[in-house]
């Protein structure tokens, strides 16, 4: 199953707030008709911050034709021609893959505190421009779910790093923390071999080796027996020396772990993936069970299916 495919279209401040919004909310109801919409948000007006509209599909095909469909094309003109235009390209993600150059940061503001939370937004979205590469910031009030988003956008991803990494932005956070309920977060980030990179209250975590490395091998001992069994053979029988076989074979596992195997299978236990909803013991040992248990199936079957010999 895919993930959720969303896409946020940047335009210039908007002059007419009121203006901007009407036209905004022709824009969200045109994508709410097509299939496999499901959730849509328009930017708070600020003079600091662009606006913005975000619109949310179930898969990234069904984002993709009403992106490039003919209606929302005669949307565009319509606010083209009343002074809507563009300032970027589209901004495309799903919860696992951002482009580079690109923060998102979800925060949960605490009851009574949304004018200080907004001076605080306010006051880190121009320390930003202050910075080399920076493209910009989009501000989205609460979702159903009740968290505020933020939407950096830098030239390059080092530029972004440097930014995050900056004093002033480290000696703003602490302002940022005392108007939420709970801590930040940055939206996900997948990282080689299944590994999924967040920020949690300004720190950067990652996956813990142990966790990505039992996927791994969760998709590298099948792997390994079903090209012994297959690919080896065949490849020996049309003369390849065995150096080169396994050469061949080394090669065609390291493409499937990569971007067919691991990248599914981590799909299947991202929550226990990710380094903050899956950092509890409980869900770490659960998870851990269920990979064991894995292992277990499949030994069971290579052992005792003697036609997957080699």
């Amino acid at each position: 199953m895919s993930d959720a495919a969303t896409a946020i279209t940047i335009f210039h401040r908007a002059d007419d707030p009121e203006q901007f919004d009407a036209w905004a909310n022709d824009y969200v109801a045109c994508a709410r008709q097509s299939e496999g919409f499901t959730g849509s948000r328009v930017s708070v007006h600020r003079e600091i911050f662009d606006s913005g509209v975000e619109v949310t599909f179930r898969t990234a095909d069904q984002l993709d034709e009403w992106l490039d469909g003919s209606a929302r094309r005669a949307l565009l003109r319509g606010g083209e021609a009343i002074g809507h235009w563009r300032r970027a390209a589209d901004l495309v993600f799903t919860a696992n893959h951002l482009p580079d150059g690109v923060a998102i940061f979800m925060h949960s503001v605490a009851p009574g505190k949304e004018a200080e939370f907004a001076a605080i937004q306010n006051h880190l979205a121009s320390l930003t421009t202050q910075f080399s590469g920076n493209e910009g910031t989009v501000w989205f009030p609460p979702d159903s779910s009740g968290e505020w988003k933020s939407v950096l956008r830098f030239r390059t991803a080092d530029q972004l790093l440097t930014w995050l990494r900056s004093p002033e932005r480290v000696a703003a956070l602490p302002a940022v923390r005392e108007n939420l309920s709970r801590s930040f977060s940055e939206l996900r980030r997948s990282a080689p071999f299944g590994s999924v990179v967040r920020t949690d209250y300004g720190e950067t975590r990652i996956t813990p080796g142990w966790k990505t490395a039992m996927v791994v091998f969760l998709c590298l001992y099948p792997t390994a027996m079903l090209l012994s069994r297959f690919l080896g053979p065949e490849l020996s029988h049309f003369g390849f020396a065995r150096w080169l076989v396994v050469f061949i074979s080394s090669i065609t596992s390291v493409v499937l772990l990569q971007w067919v195997l691991v990248p599914r299978t981590s799909q299947a236990f991202r929550r226990w993936l990710d380094p903050i909803d899956g950092a509890g013991l409980r869900t770490s040992l659960v998870g851990a069970a269920v990979i064991g248990l894995s292992y277990a199936v499949m030994l069971v079957i290579f052992g005792s299916v003697t036609w997957l010999h080699f």
